[in-house]
């Protein structure tokens, strides 16, 4: 027979082992790259800046794009420019480097996605890249793949042909 408070540790240890592998696993939902600017979407969304006045090719392009380094200085010029983070942007926009932000959302190649459609359709973008006005760090709440595509298809009766829809 083994002792209760073995049996009791073992439990506590396997425990532990479940909780590590589990944080492990899903961590890149619960926390995005670090950026070079430790930009908050939180901030931005509360001053009430919408989404496509940042990303402001989500319409044109497959890739919604990023900010230029000219659209964050012609705001951060004047509005809190002696904030630490502020500094590190005014580094960028006097030395005329891009920023190199790190992608949080990446697709395989083969797969073509226009947001364009989406938006046109009504779908919020919240539906998709989860509460950004929530977030300091923006990470991926939504583990992209076939299944997700086709679920949220069907669910607003869209396009399921996948050759003519999405792959190519």
């Amino acid at each position: 027979m083994f002792p209760l408070k073995s049996i009791a540790a073992l439990g506590v240890l396997l425990m532990a082992a479940f909780l590590w592998i589990f944080y492990r696993q899903n961590q890149p939902y619960r926390s995005g790259p670090r950026q070079p600017i430790d930009f908050s979407h939180r901030v931005h969304v509360r001053r009430g800046l919408a989404c496509d006045y940042c990303h402001q090719d989500v319409m044109r392009s497959n890739y919604a794009g990023l900010p230029s380094l000219l659209k964050c200085i012609s705001c951060h010029r004047e509005v809190i420019p002696y904030y630490p983070q502020v500094q590190i942007l005014h580094a960028y926009w006097r030395k005329q480097r891009p920023i190199p932000w790190r992608r949080v959302y990446r697709l395989p190649d083969y797969v073509h996605f226009s947001h364009r459609p989406h938006i046109a359709s009504g779908i919020a973008c919240q539906t998709c890249h989860g509460n950004v006005g929530a977030m300091n760090r923006l990470r991926q709440v939504v583990n992209f793949n076939m299944s997700t595509c086709l679920t949220c298809h069907r669910a607003y009766g869209a396009k399921t042909d996948c050759f003519q829809t999405c792959h190519h």
